[in-house]
């Protein structure tokens, strides 16, 4: 059985976060880029917020940099972010301090953070003892595949868009439906998707490009990603870890990720332990 994943128990000074890394493609890649001990570990969760929630229950004298929207300085809740939550988890109450790189260096153009810009702003910032790094790489939009439509929803929430009916109730309603619906082929998925408006923009992608490109732009910003992590390493004194907060369905009953899942993709995680200078 795959041990679970201890961030709050574990010795490290440096906890640098891949957003959507599968164990699998982690470990297939990070050697032509980083050394040390990498072992598989079990996410407390198959989405960033249930991530949060389940990993963080109290107070932490972290500093938390991060290029994900749901950890934020503002003090908007996972309830008010995420469609169907009902958890009032405010990364406010629960970290020292909050780097939100999301916000100071979001690349319009690109829809997201670059890995460049989250290695330059996580240097900036180190003075404390312990600090996470939460890079939003892999996670879409793909750099590689110039993916600029891809819809961010968390910085759609903290920028006071609303969701649909439709898509509240579907969020809402999502545990009684959802794991019925992830047994069937994914073409049938799709069409029933399209029929009730429910489909995402992970979809579209894989239809316009094909599956084996989508899954070759994810490896892309792995790589992309690991060379920061790389060059981030180079200048940190202290024990690093390099993990994720949970990975990523390419193909495997569908694409992307969702609160509850429990399949491997997405709950096996890398935790690469670096050895100390």
């Amino acid at each position: 059985m795959t041990e679970m994943q201890d961030v709050n128990g574990s010795n490290w000074n440096y906890l640098i976060v891949l957003d959507a890394c599968r164990y699998d493609m982690f470990k297939d890649n990070y050697e032509d880029f980083l050394s040390g001990e990498l072992s598989k570990k079990k996410s407390r969760g198959a989405a960033t917020p249930e991530w949060l929630w389940n990993t963080f229950t109290s107070r932490y004298n972290y500093n938390y940099v991060s290029a994900n929207p749901y950890i934020n300085s503002y003090g908007l809740t996972l309830k008010e972010m995420v469609g169907g939550c009902e958890q009032d988890w405010d990364a406010r109450n629960k970290f020292q301090n909050i780097v939100d790189v999301w916000d100071t260096n979001w690349d319009d153009k690109l829809n997201t953070v670059r890995p460049e810009e989250m290695t330059d702003t996580a240097l900036e910032n180190l003075e404390y003892s312990k600090t996470i790094i939460h890079y939003i790489q892999p996670h879409r939009p793909y750099i590689s595949g110039n993916d600029t439509e891809h819809s961010w929803a968390p910085k759609a929430e903290i920028e006071g868009q609303e969701k649909s009916a439709k898509r509240k109730f579907f969020d809402k309603t999502r545990p009684l439906w959802s794991p019925i619906f992830r047994k069937m082929p994914y073409t049938i998925q799709s069409k029933i998707k399209s029929v009730f408006g429910m489909g995402n923009d992970f979809e579209k992608l894989v239809r316009e490009k094909g599956e084996e490109q989508v899954i070759e732009y994810y490896r892309q910003d792995l790589r992309m990603a690991l060379e920061e992590v790389a060059r981030l390493v180079e200048e940190l004194d202290g024990k690093v870890v390099v993990t994720a907060d949970h990975g990523e369905l390419l193909g495997e009953g569908g694409w992307g990720h969702y609160i509850g899942g429990e399949e491997d993709e997405l709950r096996h995680v890398p935790w690469l332990e670096i050895e100390e200078k």
